[in-house]
């Protein structure tokens, strides 16, 4: 079931000086530390003069969709799916 979520969240991630790339590790959603094991896509969004980073990322039950904000440079998690139909 997807459930729209719209929440900040705290995510750990990693830089790669050499790839230039930001990878999403961890997320801290209400109280609970989930790890990622998969990033399914990563894509860039306008938004007037905002830019977003969305990613889709998952780990072994549940899939999220993370926004970053490079302005505020906060995450948002927006969705979250067990992969069952509701």
């Amino acid at each position: 079931m997807n459930e729209k979520i719209n929440e900040k969240v705290s995510v750990v991630t990693v830089f790669d000086r050499e790839k230039r790339t930001v990878t999403p590790r961890k997320i801290k959603w209400q109280g609970r530390l989930y790890t990622i094991e998969k990033i399914g896509y990563h894509h860039k969004v306008k938004q007037g003069k905002k830019l977003l980073h969305i990613f889709s990322v998952c780990n072994n039950s549940l899939a999220f969709k993370l926004e970053f904000d490079t302005e505020t440079l906060f995450w948002t998690l927006t969705e979250v799916s067990d992969g069952l139909a509701s």
